[in-house]
C-alpha cells in the first residue's frame, strides 16, 4: 500500500503535471465480477458459520458465558476477514490531470540553408512574398490571387482590371508601376537565404508565428544542421552568421533534428508534444529520417516540416564526390573517379581541370546534360610523400553557389610494392584469372605456387614453382636453432604483405606450415585470404591451426549449378551485396558514389557454387549472397566475403571460387580492381604505424573537418597475455607544435576480439595533425607509434545538390501523422497545434485483500483464539 501510495503522490507533484482538484474515490469488490466465484465462498463461509454455532453450544457446557462470548466473537471476526480476502477488496482513486506539452522548432542552419534561390520561379516568389507580408493586405488579396493562377498557368498576369479604368493611358501606367513594384520585391527576395527566410517566417512582427505558438504552450527552440544544439529564442532577432561549432553546418541530419529534446529549461522535462521543421530537406547523413519520424508517430507526436526552397533545379556546377586512393605506389597512376554537377546547364560545355597548386595537371570539357557527368583522371607522380591536388570546374554565369566549384585531396604516394604470394593446388580458372590479373599490375611483386601442373621434363623445372619459397621441416630445424642459440627467431613470409591460399591440398600444405602463415599474420601484420575450393579447401583439412584462423565454422557446401538455370550468364546464381561494413573498405569501392557502388556490386555475375559457415565471435560479413531462389537472408550463414582481424593482421574468407566470372563483358573493369585494391591494403596493413607488438592506424589519413574518423591498435597475443590489462590513450598534436597536446581520447576494447582496440576522433579544426599512442604499460619498443593525420576544410557533398527535397519531408509528416507545409501554409500550424495543454483522466487503485496487514491480522485474530481455548481448558 505504502508503495501505491508514493506512485500517486509522485503524479500528483511531479513537475510535469498540474492536477486538478477534483479526486473520486471508489471501493469495490473485484470478486463480485465472478458469480461462481462469489457463491462458493459464501456457500463456504456459511458451513464454516454453521460449524462454529454447533461448536459454541458444546463450548457452552464447559466454560463460562463470558469465555464463550469472546470465542465465538473472535472466530467471526477471522471468518469476516477470510471472506473479504475472497471477495478482494480494492480502493481506487479517478483524478484529472493537465498535461503541459512542449513543440520543438528546429531550424536549420546548414550550408544548404545559406543557398539564395535566384532560380525559383515567379509563382514561387510571389507566393513567398505574400508569406513574408511583403505585398498583400485584405484589400488587394484577390487581385494577388489572380496574379498567382496566372503564373501557375505560364501567362502573364494581367495587371489592371478592365474596371479599375478606362483610360488606356493610365492602365497602361498603373500596369508599369505594378509589374515593377513586384520585381523590385523579387529582387529583395533573391538576396535573401533561406536561413533568413526560415527566420522572418517565425519572428515577422506582421505575423508573428513563434509568438502565436506560445500562447499555446511552451516553445523550444533548436539549430540542427549535422547536429542539433537547444538555442534561446532571442538568437532569432540577429543574423544567424554565426553558430556553434558542434552543430556542423557542412552536414545535414534530419534525424538529429527530430531526436533533438530542447533547450532544457523550466519546461524541458515536459512531454513533447510535436516537431515544426524549417528546412530544404536536404539530408546527406546516409541515415534514414522517415523511421524517426514513424518512431514519433506511434507515440503521438507529429511532425510537421515546413519546406524552403525552389523545388526547381536551380543553375549550378559542382564538385560532387571524389573517389581516390589515399594512399598509392609511387608512378602508379591512381585514378581519380570526379562526380560533377551539372544542373541547370543542358548543353553547356563545362572545363573541368586537376590543379596542384598553381600548376594544371589536366584538364577534361563535356556538354552538359543536366545530370552528373563521372570524370576519370589519372594522376601521375615521380616524388614520394603527401602530394595535395585541387579539382576545379569554371564558375558559369547564373550559378546559384560559387563555392562548391572546386575541392581539395591528398594522396600519400609510397615507393615500394605490394608483395603477394598465391598459392595453388591446380591451375582452376579462379587461379588463372587471379594469376593473370596480379602479374599485369606493376605495382605488385607476384610469387606463384602451383603444386600440380603438367611437366614433361623438356625444361629444367615447371613453369610455376611448385613448392613453397620455406620448407616446413627446414624453417622448424632453424627456429630450434635460433632458440638454442638464444637469437631472434626467424620470421617466415616476413618478406610478402598479402598470402592467398586456393584450393590446396593438405598433403601440400600441413600443420607446420600453417603455423608458420599463423605467424605472419599474428605477429608479422600480414593479410591472409582463403580461397573456397570443391576439392580441399577447408573440408578435407584436419588442421587445429587453420580452424583458428578461419573467421567461419561448421562449412557446407551449397551447389546452385542446376539444369533450371536457363538464363544469361549475368543473371544466374547468387549474387553478392554489401554490408554497411563492407561499404566503408576501400577494396570494395568501385565508384564514388555510394549508391551507385551499391547498384554494381548486386548487378555483377552471379556464382553457381558457395561455401556456407557460420561466423565466428569477432567476424565481420563485407559482403553477404543473395539466394537466387529469393530465400530470406541469414545475415549469421550468408556471408560470402568474411573479415576478421586477427593479431597484428588480418583474415579475408572469400567462400566462391569464381570471383573470374566479373569479368563477365567487362574484362578487367571489376576483377582487377578488387584484387589489386585488396594487395595495396594489405601492403597498407603491415606498413602501419607500430611494431611487432602493436599496429597502430587510422580508418583514414585524410579526412574533412567534422567528418568521423576511426583509431586502431592491434596488439599481438603474446603481448596481451604478459599485459592483460593494458590500456591505449591517443595523443593528438599539431604537427607544427608536437608538444602541445590538442586533444586526447581512449582506445576501448572491442567486445569478442580482445586485442582490437577502437575509438572515433574528436571534432578538429582543419590542419595538419600527429596522432601518438600511448599504453597504459610501458612503451613497446625503442620509438614513438605516430601516426599522421590531415584534416581538411569542408567543401560539403550537401553543396552538389541545391534544390529543395519535398518528397523526403511529405514522408516524414505523414508518417508521423503530421501535415508538410510551405511558408504559403505556415499559418495552418495554428490550426493543427491548437493548444499543447489537455486534460486526461488517470486513475489509480490500491488491493486490500492480498495486503500484508489483512494476513497479520487473521493470524492475530486465530491466535488469541487459540490461547484463550487452551488457557480455559478447551482442546
Amino acid at each position: 500500500m505504502c508503495h501505491s501510495l508514493k506512485r500517486i503522490n509522485d503524479v500528483l507533484f511531479s513537475a510535469e503535471w498540474n492536477v486538478a482538484v477534483m479526486m473520486e474515490k471508489h471501493f469495490q469488490f473485484n470478486s463480485l465480477e465472478w458469480s461462481g466465484w462469489t457463491v462458493v465462498s459464501v456457500c463456504a463461509v456459511l458451513i464454516v458459520l454453521v460449524s462454529i454455532i454447533l461448536l459454541f453450544r458444546y463450548e457452552r457446557r464447559l466454560v463460562s458465558h463470558k469465555i464463550g462470548n469472546v470465542l465465538i466473537a473472535l472466530r467471526v471476526t477471522a471468518l469476516v476477514l477470510i471472506l473479504l480476502t475472497f471477495l478482494e477488496p480494492v480502493l481506487t482513486w479517478s483524478f484529472n490531470t493537465e498535461k503541459t506539452g512542449r513543440l520543438i522548432v528546429a531550424l536549420d542552419v546548414s550550408d544548404s540553408m545559406n543557398t539564395q534561390d535566384r532560380h525559383a520561379s515567379k509563382l514561387e516568389k510571389l507566393q513567398l512574398a505574400r508569406a513574408l507580408k511583403m505585398i498583400g493586405n485584405d484589400q488587394i488579396n484577390a487581385r494577388l490571387d489572380r496574379w498567382e493562377a496566372a503564373y501557375a498557368a505560364g501567362e502573364e498576369p494581367a495587371w489592371v482590371e478592365e474596371s479599375e479604368t478606362a483610360n488606356p493611358e493610365k492602365r497602361a501606367q498603373l500596369a508599369e508601376s505594378r509589374k515593377q513594384n513586384l520585381e523590385t520585391i523579387f529582387e529583395e527576395i533573391d538576396q535573401m537565404s533561406r536561413k533568413e527566410i526560415a527566420q522572418k517566417l517565425l519572428t515577422n512582427p506582421a505575423n508573428p508565428i513563434l509568438e502565436k505558438l506560445k500562447e499555446r504552450g511552451d516553445i523550444d527552440l533548436v539549430l540542427f544542421a549535422g547536429d542539433a544544439v537547444p538555442a534561446e529564442q532571442t538568437t532569432l532577432e540577429e543574423p544567424l552568421t554565426e553558430v556553434p561549432d558542434q552543430v556542423h553546418m557542412e552536414l545535414s541530419n534530419l534525424s538529429q533534428a527530430l531526436k533533438a529534446a530542447g533547450s532544457g529549461s523550466e519546461t524541458g522535462t515536459s512531454p513533447i508534444s510535436g516537431y515544426v521543421l524549417l528546412t530544404d530537406g536536404r539530408d546527406n547523413s546516409q541515415l534514414d529520417p522517415v523511421s524517426t519520424a514513424e518512431q514519433l508517430g506511434q507515440m503521438k507526436v507529429p511532425v510537421y516540416p515546413v519546406l524552403l526552397g525552389s523545388a526547381n533545379q536551380p543553375k549550378d556546377i559542382s564538385v560532387s564526390a571524389l573517389d581516390y586512393p589515399q594512399t598509392a605506389f609511387k608512378e602508379d597512376k591512381p585514378l581519380l573517379k570526379a562526380r560533377i554537377g551539372t544542373s541547370g546547364y543542358d548543353s553547356q560545355e563545362v572545363r573541368v581541370a586537376l590543379m596542384q597548386g598553381d600548376q594544371e595537371l589536366a584538364v577534361k570539357r563535356f556538354k552538359s546534360t543536366g545530370v552528373s557527368k563521372l570524370l576519370e583522371f589519372e594522376i601521375e607522380s615521380d616524388q614520394q610523400g603527401r602530394q595535395e591536388y585541387r579539382l576545379e570546374t569554371d564558375i558559369l554565369p547564373g550559378e546559384t553557389r560559387e563555392d562548391n566549384n572546386e575541392k581539395t585531396f591528398a594522396i600519400n604516394f609510397v615507393d615500394d610494392k605490394s608483395h603477394v604470394l598465391l598459392v595453388e593446388e591446380t591451375a582452376r580458372w579462379e587461379f588463372r584469372f587471379l594469376h593473370n590479373a596480379l602479374e599485369r599490375d606493376k605495382r605488385i611483386d607476384l610469387q606463384q605456387v602451383l603444386f600440380e601442373q603438367p611437366y614433361m621434363g623438356l625444361l629444367p623445372r615447371p613453369f610455376f614453382p611448385n613448392q613453397l619459397p620455406i620448407n616446413a621441416p627446414q624453417a622448424k630445424q632453424n627456429e630450434n636453432q635460433a632458440a638454442a642459440e638464444n637469437k631472434e627467431k626467424p620470421k617466415p613470409f616476413a618478406d610478402k604483405d598479402l598470402i592467398i591460399i586456393g584450393d590446396v591440398s593438405p598433403e601440400h600444405v600441413k600443420e607446420d606450415l600453417w603455423k608458420q602463415i599463423q605467424t605472419f599474420v599474428g605477429d608479422q601484420g600480414g593479410t591472409l585470404v582463403l580461397l573456397a575450393g570443391k576439392q580441399y579447401m577447408p573440408l578435407k583439412h584436419r588442421s587445429k591451426t587453420l580452424d583458428e584462423l578461419l573467421p567461419v565454422k561448421d562449412l557446407e557446401a551449397v551447389d546452385w549449378n542446376q539444369a533450371n538455370f536457363k538464363v544469361p550468364p549475368g543473371e544466374r546464381g547468387m549474387h553478392l551485396a554489401l554490408t554497411p561494413e563492407g561499404e566503408l573498405e576501400p577494396l570494395f569501392q568501385f565508384d564514388a558514389t555510394p549508391d551507385i557502388n551499391r547498384d554494381i556490386w548486386q548487378h555483377l555475375p552471379g556464382h553457381l557454387w558457395f561455401l556456407q559457415g557460420t561466423l565466428k565471435p569477432g567476424a565481420s560479413v563485407l559482403a553477404y549472397g543473395i539466394s537466387p531462389f529469393d530465400a530470406p537472408l541469414n545475415e549469421k550463414r550468408d556471408g560470402v566475403i568474411v573479415y576478421r582481424q586477427y593479431g597484428a593482421g588480418q583474415v579475408i574468407w572469400v567462400g566462391i571460387d569464381s570471383t573470374w566470372r566479373w569479368r563477365f563483358r567487362v574484362g578487367d573493369r571489376y576483377h582487377h580492381r578488387f584484387w589489386g585494391q585488396m594487395a595495396r591494403w594489405a601492403a597498407r596493413n603491415k606498413a602501419s604505424a607500430g611494431n611487432e607488438y602493436v599496429k597502430f592506424s587510422l580508418n583514414k589519413t585524410d579526412i574533412d573537418a567534422g567528418e568521423i574518423a576511426t583509431a586502431t591498435a592491434r596488439w599481438t597475443q603474446d603481448y596481451l597475455q604478459q599485459n592483460p590489462d593494458v590500456k591505449s590513450t591517443v595523443e593528438i598534436v599539431r604537427a607544427a607544435e608536437p608538444d602541445q597536446v590538442v586533444a586526447s581520447f581512449e582506445l576501448q576494447t572491442q567486445k569478442n576480439q580482445p586485442q582490437l582496440q577502437e575509438g572515433n576522433l574528436p571534432a578538429l579544426d582543419p590542419g595538419e595533425y600527429e596522432l601518438k599512442l600511448k599504453p597504459s604499460t610501458q612503451q613497446p619498443g625503442d620509438k614513438e607509434i605516430v601516426t599522421p593525420l590531415f584534416v581538411h576544410e569542408v567543401k560539403t557533398i550537401e553543396l552538389g545538390n541545391l534544390a529543395s527535397n519535398p518528397q523526403l519531408l511529405t514522408e516524414m509528416a505523414e508518417s508521423s501523422g503530421g501535415k508538410l507545409l510551405t511558408p504559403g501554409t505556415i499559418d495552418e500550424l495554428l490550426e493543427l497545434i491548437p493548444n499543447l495543454n489537455q486534460e486526461i483522466s488517470n486513475q489509480d487503485e490500491v488491493s486490500l485483500w492480498d495486503h500484508w496487514l489483512i494476513l497479520v491480522l487473521i493470524m492475530g485474530v486465530l491466535t488469541v483464539e487459540w490461547a484463550i481455548r487452551k488457557l480455559n481448558g478447551l482442546p
